[in-house]
C-alpha cells in the first residue's frame, strides 16, 4: 500500500490539481483508499514525498489517477 500511496503521490505531484497546494484528502481520494488506512503508514504529505524521495530507486508501480 505504501507504494501505491508514494506513486499516486508522484503522479499527483507531477501534474497538480488546481487550488493549491496537495493534501492527504486528495491523496486519498486518487488512491481509493480510507484517510485512517493512509494515516497508518503517513502523517503528512511532506512524509510521504521523503519516503518517495528515499525509495525513488526502486520500480514504481502506476498510481491510479
Amino acid at each position: 500500500m505504501r507504494t501505491w500511496i508514494t506513486d499516486t503521490t508522484r503522479d499527483l505531484l507531477d501534474d497538480p490539481p488546481p487550488g493549491g497546494p496537495l493534501t492527504l484528502d486528495e491523496i486519498t481520494a486518487c488512491a481509493g483508499i480510507k484517510t485512517h488506512h493512509l494515516r497508518a503508514y503517513y502523517s503528512s504529505v511532506d512524509a510521504i514525498i521523503t519516503d518517495h524521495t528515499d525509495t525513488s530507486a526502486r520500480p514504481s508501480q502506476v498510481g491510479r489517477c
